[in-house]
Order: structure tokens, then C-alpha cells, then sequence
């Protein structure tokens, strides 16, 4: 199975992507709660909660087809398997 990681175009198009979202942030307490779990990365923290919203710390939890059937979190633990996780939320439309 391909991985995702192969397609990582590196830290500048990450942080450009990034940097779209954020505007939806109220830095609620749910906010807080994922900032926690994603380490304190504020930009995948407003990435993750623009495609899943409520649903994020659930999401951080589920299997992920795309990421082969990782969960988010256990992406968190890895740095190749991070850059898999940024791909894969890259891709989301």
C-alpha cells in the first residue's frame, strides 16, 4: 500500500496550508482539550477541527483508512507518521 508520507512536500507548504485556517479558533474549551491531545501544534490542531469540528477527539481516536488504519494520535507519535497525517488532512475536501 502507497503511503502518504512519499508525498509530503515539506514544512513550507504545510505551514502555507495551514495558515488558512484558524477562523472558526475561539480557543473554546473543546479547542483546548485538542490543542492538548495534537501536543500543543496549534496548526494542526485549526486543521483538524476545520474538517471535523465536535467530532475532532473522536476523529483523533478512529482508525483512518487513509492513514493505514492508524489512528491520528498514534500519527502523533512518529515523525514520517506525522507528515502521513498532514498529507492525509491535506487531502480532505
Amino acid at each position: 500500500m502507497e503511503k502518504l508520507e512519499q508525498y509530503y512536500k515539506g514544512d513550507d507548504s504545510w505551514n502555507k496550508y495551514s495558515s488558512i485556517f484558524g477562523e472558526d479558533w475561539t480557543d473554546s474549551d473543546f479547542q483546548k482539550e485538542l490543542l492538548v491531545l495534537v501536543n500543543n501544534q496549534i496548526d494542526l490542531a485549526k486543521v483538524i477541527y476545520y474538517h471535523n469540528t465536535e467530532n475532532s477527539i473522536n476523529w483523533l481516536n478512529s482508525k483512518v483508512p487513509a492513514l493505514n488504519y492508524l489512528t491520528p494520535l498514534e500519527c502523533l507519535k512518529d515523525i514520517e507518521l506525522t507528515k502521513r497525517l498532514k498529507v492525509c488532512l491535506m487531502r480532505i475536501k
